[in-house]
Protein backbone atom coordinates (compact mmCIF):
# COMPACT_ATOMS: atom_id res chain seq x y z
CA UNK A 1 0.00 0.00 0.00
CA UNK A 2 1.46 3.39 -0.89
CA UNK A 3 1.18 6.52 1.20
CA UNK A 4 -0.82 8.29 -1.55
CA UNK A 5 -3.87 5.63 -1.02
CA UNK A 6 -3.89 6.26 2.83
CA UNK A 7 -5.88 9.36 2.77
CA UNK A 8 -8.46 7.68 0.88
CA UNK A 9 -8.54 4.62 2.73
CA UNK A 10 -9.52 6.33 6.47
CA UNK A 11 -11.69 8.43 4.94
CA UNK A 12 -13.50 4.95 3.85
CA UNK A 13 -13.45 3.87 7.10
CA UNK A 14 -14.33 6.75 8.85
CA UNK A 15 -18.01 6.72 6.62
CA UNK A 16 -18.34 3.21 7.39
CA UNK A 17 -17.79 3.91 11.43
CA UNK A 18 -20.15 6.25 10.76
CA UNK A 19 -22.55 4.19 9.10
CA UNK A 20 -22.22 1.23 12.33
CA UNK A 21 -23.02 4.33 14.38
CA UNK A 22 -26.30 5.16 12.88
CA UNK A 23 -26.82 1.40 12.87
CA UNK A 24 -26.72 0.92 16.42
CA UNK A 25 -28.64 4.23 16.83
CA UNK A 26 -31.81 2.90 14.73
CA UNK A 27 -31.48 -0.65 16.06
CA UNK A 28 -31.68 0.74 20.27
CA UNK A 29 -33.99 3.54 19.80
CA UNK A 30 -36.24 0.90 17.72
CA UNK A 31 -35.93 -1.38 20.46
CA UNK A 32 -36.43 1.38 23.44
CA UNK A 33 -39.88 2.73 21.73
CA UNK A 34 -41.13 -1.40 21.13
CA UNK A 35 -40.08 -1.50 24.79
CA UNK A 36 -42.02 1.60 26.15
CA UNK A 37 -44.95 0.62 23.67
CA UNK A 38 -45.49 -2.42 25.33
CA UNK A 39 -45.89 -2.18 29.28
CA UNK A 40 -48.79 -3.35 31.11
CA UNK A 41 -51.45 -1.44 32.94
CA UNK A 42 -50.56 -0.67 36.48
CA UNK A 43 -53.29 -2.70 38.11
CA UNK A 44 -52.81 -5.83 35.57
CA UNK A 45 -52.85 -9.06 38.25
CA UNK A 46 -50.35 -11.58 36.94
CA UNK A 47 -51.36 -14.48 39.02
CA UNK A 48 -48.19 -15.39 40.78
CA UNK A 49 -48.49 -17.97 43.27
CA UNK A 50 -48.64 -16.32 46.88
CA UNK A 51 -46.08 -18.36 48.26
CA UNK A 52 -43.49 -16.16 46.09
CA UNK A 53 -45.02 -12.89 45.66
CA UNK A 54 -47.74 -10.69 43.65
CA UNK A 55 -46.53 -9.29 40.95
CA UNK A 56 -45.93 -5.32 40.56
CA UNK A 57 -46.31 -3.44 37.63
CA UNK A 58 -45.40 0.29 36.52
CA UNK A 59 -45.93 2.59 34.26
CA UNK A 60 -43.17 4.58 32.20
CA UNK A 61 -43.49 8.05 30.30
CA UNK A 62 -43.52 7.83 26.44
CA UNK A 63 -40.68 10.13 25.39
CA UNK A 64 -41.23 12.65 22.91
CA UNK A 65 -39.63 12.71 19.18
CA UNK A 66 -37.52 15.32 19.89
CA UNK A 67 -36.37 13.37 23.01
CA UNK A 68 -35.93 10.28 20.61
CA UNK A 69 -33.92 12.42 18.30
CA UNK A 70 -31.60 13.81 21.00
CA UNK A 71 -31.54 10.44 22.80
CA UNK A 72 -30.16 9.28 18.81
CA UNK A 73 -27.96 11.57 18.60
CA UNK A 74 -26.16 11.12 21.83
CA UNK A 75 -25.85 7.58 20.46
CA UNK A 76 -24.41 8.01 17.24
CA UNK A 77 -21.65 10.49 18.23
CA UNK A 78 -20.83 9.01 21.56
CA UNK A 79 -17.96 5.98 21.98
CA UNK A 80 -19.43 4.88 25.45
CA UNK A 81 -22.87 5.02 23.81
CA UNK A 82 -22.14 2.35 21.22
CA UNK A 83 -20.09 0.10 23.82
CA UNK A 84 -22.88 -0.26 25.91
CA UNK A 85 -25.30 -0.96 23.36
CA UNK A 86 -22.69 -3.62 22.13
CA UNK A 87 -22.73 -4.87 26.02
CA UNK A 88 -26.67 -4.99 25.84
CA UNK A 89 -26.27 -6.98 23.04
CA UNK A 90 -23.69 -9.77 24.53
CA UNK A 91 -26.11 -9.34 27.88
CA UNK A 92 -29.03 -10.05 25.88
CA UNK A 93 -28.35 -13.49 24.39
CA UNK A 94 -26.87 -14.60 27.48
CA UNK A 95 -29.60 -13.67 29.49
CA UNK A 96 -31.98 -15.41 26.72
CA UNK A 97 -29.67 -18.76 27.15
CA UNK A 98 -30.20 -18.54 30.71
CA UNK A 99 -33.72 -18.56 30.39
CA UNK A 100 -33.79 -21.14 28.25
CA UNK A 101 -31.98 -23.27 30.30
CA UNK A 102 -33.89 -22.80 32.99
CA UNK A 103 -37.34 -23.68 31.32
CA UNK A 104 -35.33 -26.99 30.01
CA UNK A 105 -33.67 -28.40 32.86
CA UNK A 106 -37.57 -27.08 35.28
CA UNK A 107 -39.33 -29.05 33.08
CA UNK A 108 -36.87 -32.41 32.95
CA UNK A 109 -37.10 -32.13 36.67
CA UNK A 110 -41.15 -31.77 36.95
CA UNK A 111 -41.52 -34.49 34.28
CA UNK A 112 -39.30 -36.59 36.43
CA UNK A 113 -40.95 -36.18 39.77
CA UNK A 114 -38.45 -34.51 41.35
CA UNK A 115 -39.97 -30.70 41.72
CA UNK A 116 -43.63 -30.17 42.58
CA UNK A 117 -46.21 -28.14 40.47
CA UNK A 118 -45.53 -24.84 42.66
CA UNK A 119 -41.60 -24.82 42.42
CA UNK A 120 -42.29 -25.66 38.70
CA UNK A 121 -44.95 -22.51 38.03
CA UNK A 122 -42.32 -20.10 39.09
CA UNK A 123 -39.61 -21.55 37.11
CA UNK A 124 -41.47 -21.21 33.98
CA UNK A 125 -42.75 -17.48 35.16
CA UNK A 126 -39.29 -16.54 36.08
CA UNK A 127 -38.38 -17.98 32.58
CA UNK A 128 -40.81 -16.65 29.97
CA UNK A 129 -41.08 -13.33 31.77
CA UNK A 130 -37.36 -12.56 31.19
CA UNK A 131 -37.60 -14.32 27.27
CA UNK A 132 -40.21 -11.72 27.28
CA UNK A 133 -38.54 -8.73 28.05
CA UNK A 134 -35.54 -10.02 25.66
CA UNK A 135 -37.81 -10.46 22.77
CA UNK A 136 -39.31 -7.04 23.39
CA UNK A 137 -36.27 -4.94 23.77
CA UNK A 138 -34.88 -6.93 20.47
CA UNK A 139 -37.87 -6.24 18.75
CA UNK A 140 -37.95 -9.80 17.29
CA UNK A 141 -40.77 -12.27 15.77
CA UNK A 142 -40.50 -13.72 19.33
CA UNK A 143 -43.76 -11.74 20.55
CA UNK A 144 -45.30 -11.79 23.96
CA UNK A 145 -48.09 -14.04 22.28
CA UNK A 146 -45.89 -16.57 20.82
CA UNK A 147 -43.87 -16.91 23.68
CA UNK A 148 -47.38 -17.10 26.09
CA UNK A 149 -48.26 -19.75 23.78
CA UNK A 150 -45.22 -21.57 24.27
CA UNK A 151 -45.93 -21.71 27.82
CA UNK A 152 -49.16 -22.88 27.22
CA UNK A 153 -47.71 -26.38 26.14
CA UNK A 154 -45.53 -27.01 28.71
CA UNK A 155 -48.84 -26.03 31.12
CA UNK A 156 -50.91 -28.12 29.68
CA UNK A 157 -48.09 -31.47 29.45
CA UNK A 158 -48.11 -30.44 33.44
CA UNK A 159 -51.75 -31.55 33.42
CA UNK A 160 -51.57 -34.20 31.36
CA UNK A 161 -48.95 -35.82 33.38
CA UNK A 162 -50.82 -34.84 36.63
CA UNK A 163 -54.07 -36.54 35.11
CA UNK A 164 -52.09 -39.86 34.80
CA UNK A 165 -51.11 -39.82 38.73
CA UNK A 166 -54.97 -40.74 39.66
CA UNK A 167 -53.91 -43.47 42.56
CA UNK A 168 -55.27 -43.89 45.83
CA UNK A 169 -52.14 -43.20 47.44
CA UNK A 170 -51.11 -39.77 45.58
CA UNK A 171 -52.06 -37.67 48.67
CA UNK A 172 -52.93 -34.09 46.82
CA UNK A 173 -53.14 -35.37 43.86
CA UNK A 174 -56.30 -33.75 43.10
CA UNK A 175 -55.20 -30.40 44.58
CA UNK A 176 -52.47 -30.26 41.96
CA UNK A 177 -54.44 -31.07 39.35
CA UNK A 178 -56.98 -28.63 39.71
CA UNK A 179 -54.08 -25.77 40.80
CA UNK A 180 -52.35 -26.77 37.29
CA UNK A 181 -55.67 -26.43 35.17
CA UNK A 182 -56.18 -23.62 37.08
CA UNK A 183 -52.39 -22.41 36.00
CA UNK A 184 -53.66 -22.87 32.36
CA UNK A 185 -56.54 -20.67 32.91
CA UNK A 186 -54.47 -17.96 33.80
CA UNK A 187 -52.28 -17.88 31.22
CA UNK A 188 -55.11 -18.45 28.50
CA UNK A 189 -56.31 -15.65 29.83
CA UNK A 190 -52.83 -13.26 29.25
CA UNK A 191 -53.21 -14.59 25.95
CA UNK A 192 -56.51 -13.24 25.00
CA UNK A 193 -55.45 -10.22 26.02
CA UNK A 194 -52.51 -9.63 24.63
CA UNK A 195 -54.23 -10.34 21.44
CA UNK A 196 -57.09 -8.27 22.76
CA UNK A 197 -59.83 -10.46 22.80
CA UNK A 198 -62.29 -10.13 24.66
CA UNK A 199 -64.53 -13.02 24.14
CA UNK A 200 -61.60 -15.51 24.99
CA UNK A 201 -60.81 -13.46 27.97
CA UNK A 202 -64.16 -13.82 29.39
CA UNK A 203 -64.02 -17.19 29.00
CA UNK A 204 -60.68 -17.59 30.64
CA UNK A 205 -62.10 -15.55 33.30
CA UNK A 206 -64.89 -18.21 33.86
CA UNK A 207 -62.33 -20.51 34.43
CA UNK A 208 -60.38 -18.97 36.24
CA UNK A 209 -63.57 -18.42 39.00
CA UNK A 210 -64.43 -21.76 38.63
CA UNK A 211 -61.23 -23.35 39.42
CA UNK A 212 -59.74 -21.08 41.90
CA UNK A 213 -62.93 -21.65 44.14
CA UNK A 214 -62.36 -25.27 43.84
CA UNK A 215 -59.10 -25.28 44.64
CA UNK A 216 -59.94 -23.34 47.36
CA UNK A 217 -62.16 -25.77 48.80
CA UNK A 218 -59.75 -28.66 48.10
CA UNK A 219 -56.49 -27.52 50.23
CA UNK A 220 -59.13 -25.47 52.93
CA UNK A 221 -59.71 -29.58 53.80
CA UNK A 222 -56.76 -30.95 53.43
CA UNK A 223 -55.55 -28.34 55.89
CA UNK A 224 -58.18 -29.48 58.41
CA UNK A 225 -57.49 -32.76 58.40
CA UNK A 226 -53.23 -31.95 58.26
CA UNK A 227 -52.94 -32.99 54.69
CA UNK A 228 -51.45 -29.77 53.03
CA UNK A 229 -48.82 -27.66 54.91
CA UNK A 230 -50.05 -23.38 54.97
CA UNK A 231 -48.21 -22.63 52.39
CA UNK A 232 -50.82 -24.43 50.03
CA UNK A 233 -53.56 -23.34 51.91
CA UNK A 234 -52.31 -19.52 51.66
CA UNK A 235 -51.43 -20.26 47.65
CA UNK A 236 -54.98 -21.64 47.55
CA UNK A 237 -56.44 -18.59 49.40
CA UNK A 238 -54.54 -15.96 46.98
CA UNK A 239 -56.12 -17.47 43.92
CA UNK A 240 -59.27 -16.43 45.20
CA UNK A 241 -58.41 -13.57 46.34
CA UNK A 242 -56.71 -12.62 43.22
CA UNK A 243 -59.80 -14.15 40.73
CA UNK A 244 -61.74 -11.50 42.37
CA UNK A 245 -59.90 -8.57 41.75
CA UNK A 246 -59.13 -9.70 37.82
CA UNK A 247 -63.46 -9.72 37.83
CA UNK A 248 -63.75 -6.57 38.65
CA UNK A 249 -60.83 -5.28 36.32
CA UNK A 250 -62.54 -6.75 33.21
CA UNK A 251 -66.24 -5.50 34.04
CA UNK A 252 -64.87 -2.29 35.40
CA UNK A 253 -66.28 -3.10 38.87
CA UNK A 254 -65.29 0.29 40.86
CA UNK A 255 -67.22 -0.78 43.76
CA UNK A 256 -64.60 -1.21 46.50
CA UNK A 257 -65.27 -4.87 47.91
CA UNK A 258 -63.89 -4.07 51.73
CA UNK A 259 -66.20 -7.61 52.51
CA UNK A 260 -63.64 -9.73 50.63
CA UNK A 261 -60.66 -8.50 51.25
CA UNK A 262 -61.90 -8.20 55.37
CA UNK A 263 -62.09 -12.49 54.97
CA UNK A 264 -58.66 -12.73 52.57
CA UNK A 265 -57.15 -10.93 55.23
CA UNK A 266 -58.75 -13.00 58.56
CA UNK A 267 -57.75 -16.47 57.24
CA UNK A 268 -54.33 -14.94 56.39
CA UNK A 269 -54.08 -13.62 60.13
CA UNK A 270 -55.30 -17.03 60.84
CA UNK A 271 -52.29 -18.94 59.08
CA UNK A 272 -49.77 -16.66 60.86
CA UNK A 273 -51.26 -17.37 64.27
CA UNK A 274 -51.58 -21.22 63.51
CA UNK A 275 -47.73 -21.02 62.58
CA UNK A 276 -47.15 -18.73 65.93
CA UNK A 277 -48.78 -21.37 67.74
CA UNK A 278 -46.55 -24.26 65.85
CA UNK A 279 -43.90 -22.15 66.72
CA UNK A 280 -44.81 -21.94 70.79
CA UNK A 281 -44.76 -25.47 70.65
CA UNK A 282 -41.76 -26.23 69.18
CA UNK A 283 -42.91 -27.63 66.39
CA UNK A 284 -40.88 -27.40 62.80
CA UNK A 285 -43.84 -25.65 60.99
CA UNK A 286 -43.54 -23.18 63.06
CA UNK A 287 -39.90 -22.31 62.37
CA UNK A 288 -38.63 -18.85 62.59
CA UNK A 289 -38.48 -18.13 58.64
CA UNK A 290 -41.75 -19.56 58.10
CA UNK A 291 -43.44 -16.92 60.34
CA UNK A 292 -41.59 -13.96 59.40
CA UNK A 293 -42.91 -15.15 55.57
CA UNK A 294 -46.01 -15.25 57.10
CA UNK A 295 -45.80 -11.72 58.46
CA UNK A 296 -44.25 -10.64 55.44
CA UNK A 297 -47.26 -11.86 53.46
CA UNK A 298 -49.87 -10.36 55.45
CA UNK A 299 -48.31 -7.03 55.89
CA UNK A 300 -47.83 -7.01 51.74
CA UNK A 301 -51.31 -7.81 51.28
CA UNK A 302 -52.79 -5.63 53.58
CA UNK A 303 -50.16 -2.54 52.28
CA UNK A 304 -51.41 -3.34 48.49
CA UNK A 305 -55.31 -2.81 49.64
CA UNK A 306 -54.50 0.83 51.23
CA UNK A 307 -52.56 1.25 48.15
CA UNK A 308 -55.00 0.59 46.19
CA UNK A 309 -57.65 2.92 48.67
CA UNK A 310 -55.39 5.66 47.74
CA UNK A 311 -53.84 5.71 51.55
CA UNK A 312 -50.07 5.67 50.84
CA UNK A 313 -49.13 6.59 53.91
CA UNK A 314 -50.37 3.69 55.54
CA UNK A 315 -49.18 1.31 52.29
CA UNK A 316 -45.82 2.56 53.22
CA UNK A 317 -46.06 1.63 56.55
CA UNK A 318 -47.16 -1.73 55.83
CA UNK A 319 -44.48 -2.45 52.67
CA UNK A 320 -41.98 -1.60 55.21
CA UNK A 321 -43.00 -4.31 57.45
CA UNK A 322 -42.97 -6.64 54.78
CA UNK A 323 -39.78 -5.93 53.68
CA UNK A 324 -38.03 -6.21 57.12
CA UNK A 325 -39.83 -9.65 57.98
CA UNK A 326 -38.83 -11.34 54.36
CA UNK A 327 -35.44 -10.13 54.66
CA UNK A 328 -34.97 -11.51 58.00
CA UNK A 329 -36.47 -14.74 56.92
CA UNK A 330 -33.75 -14.47 53.74
CA UNK A 331 -31.04 -13.82 56.57
CA UNK A 332 -32.08 -17.14 58.37
CA UNK A 333 -32.80 -19.44 55.22
CA UNK A 334 -29.07 -18.28 53.59
CA UNK A 335 -26.68 -17.47 56.32
CA UNK A 336 -28.15 -20.44 59.09
CA UNK A 337 -30.41 -22.86 57.60
CA UNK A 338 -28.65 -22.81 54.23
CA UNK A 339 -25.74 -24.23 55.73
CA UNK A 340 -26.91 -26.65 58.11
CA UNK A 341 -28.39 -28.23 55.08
CA UNK A 342 -32.44 -27.32 56.21
CA UNK A 343 -33.14 -24.76 53.82
CA UNK A 344 -32.33 -25.47 49.93
CA UNK A 345 -31.19 -22.76 47.72
CA UNK A 346 -34.95 -22.69 46.23
CA UNK A 347 -35.94 -21.81 49.74
CA UNK A 348 -33.35 -18.83 49.87
CA UNK A 349 -34.69 -17.77 46.15
CA UNK A 350 -38.55 -17.53 47.29
CA UNK A 351 -37.68 -15.39 50.19
CA UNK A 352 -35.42 -13.14 48.39
CA UNK A 353 -37.81 -12.57 45.62
CA UNK A 354 -40.72 -11.71 48.67
CA UNK A 355 -38.05 -9.35 49.88
CA UNK A 356 -37.64 -7.67 46.47
CA UNK A 357 -41.21 -7.40 45.91
CA UNK A 358 -42.25 -5.31 49.22
CA UNK A 359 -38.76 -3.20 48.69
CA UNK A 360 -39.99 -2.27 45.17
CA UNK A 361 -43.35 -1.62 46.45
CA UNK A 362 -41.57 0.99 49.04
CA UNK A 363 -39.37 2.73 46.37
CA UNK A 364 -42.15 3.27 44.34
CA UNK A 365 -43.87 4.96 46.37
CA UNK A 366 -40.96 7.93 46.48
CA UNK A 367 -40.91 8.27 50.01
CA UNK A 368 -37.55 6.23 50.77
CA UNK A 369 -34.20 6.16 49.55
CA UNK A 370 -34.63 3.11 46.24
CA UNK A 371 -30.99 2.93 45.90
CA UNK A 372 -30.47 1.64 49.20
CA UNK A 373 -32.86 -1.14 49.00
CA UNK A 374 -31.72 -1.90 45.56
CA UNK A 375 -28.11 -2.13 46.84
CA UNK A 376 -29.27 -4.45 49.69
CA UNK A 377 -31.21 -6.83 47.14
CA UNK A 378 -28.22 -6.82 44.77
CA UNK A 379 -25.95 -7.84 47.91
CA UNK A 380 -28.19 -10.87 48.61
CA UNK A 381 -28.48 -12.05 45.22
CA UNK A 382 -25.32 -11.85 44.87
CA UNK A 383 -24.69 -14.27 48.01
CA UNK A 384 -27.20 -16.31 46.56
CA UNK A 385 -25.36 -16.20 42.75
CA UNK A 386 -21.90 -17.31 45.15
CA UNK A 387 -23.77 -20.26 47.00
CA UNK A 388 -25.16 -21.58 43.59
CA UNK A 389 -22.06 -21.54 42.12
CA UNK A 390 -20.80 -23.40 44.94
CA UNK A 391 -22.53 -26.66 44.19
CA UNK A 392 -20.88 -29.29 42.69
CA UNK A 393 -22.93 -31.90 42.49
CA UNK A 394 -26.18 -30.62 40.39
CA UNK A 395 -28.35 -34.39 40.65
CA UNK A 396 -31.73 -34.29 41.00
CA UNK A 397 -33.13 -30.39 40.53
CA UNK A 398 -30.30 -28.61 41.66
CA UNK A 399 -29.44 -27.51 37.75
CA UNK A 400 -33.20 -26.16 37.77
CA UNK A 401 -32.24 -24.00 41.26
CA UNK A 402 -28.89 -22.85 40.16
CA UNK A 403 -30.33 -21.55 36.82
CA UNK A 404 -32.82 -19.70 38.38
CA UNK A 405 -30.41 -17.81 40.31
CA UNK A 406 -28.88 -16.79 37.53
CA UNK A 407 -31.86 -16.07 35.52
CA UNK A 408 -32.71 -13.50 37.92
CA UNK A 409 -29.48 -11.97 38.29
CA UNK A 410 -28.89 -11.32 34.64
CA UNK A 411 -32.68 -10.19 34.48
CA UNK A 412 -31.53 -7.34 37.33
CA UNK A 413 -28.63 -6.28 35.33
CA UNK A 414 -30.80 -5.93 31.95
CA UNK A 415 -32.80 -3.66 34.20
CA UNK A 416 -29.54 -1.88 35.02
CA UNK A 417 -28.48 -1.08 31.17
CA UNK A 418 -31.48 -0.27 30.62
CA UNK A 419 -31.56 2.51 33.26
CA UNK A 420 -27.94 3.65 31.90
CA UNK A 421 -28.90 3.49 28.31
CA UNK A 422 -32.25 5.65 28.93
CA UNK A 423 -30.54 8.60 30.91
Amino acid sequence: MTGDNEPGLQQSIHRFLNSEGESIATDMEQSFTSYNSNLEHEYHNKFIPLNVVPERTGTQKQKSHSEKVHSAKKIIFSPKKRRDSAQLKKHLRQTENRANDLVRQSTNSFTRGLMPLVDYNLALKIAFDTKIEVAEIQKTKQNKGFLLEQKQQLIQQAVEQLQEFDQPASQGWYGDLVHAKLLLAQNQYEIARVNQDRDAQQFALEAISKNSAEYYAIRNIEAQVGEADLSEYRRALSSVNNANQELDLFYQNTKNDTASFETYERRLEEIKTDINWMASNGAGLGRADLLDLSKAHLSYAKGKYSLNNNRKGRSQELFTESMQYAKAAWNLRANQYYPAGTASLHDVTSSWLMWKAAGTELADLKTTDSQSIDKELNVGLDQMLNLADSIRDRRGRLDSDVSLVHCLKNSEKLSDYKRKLSD
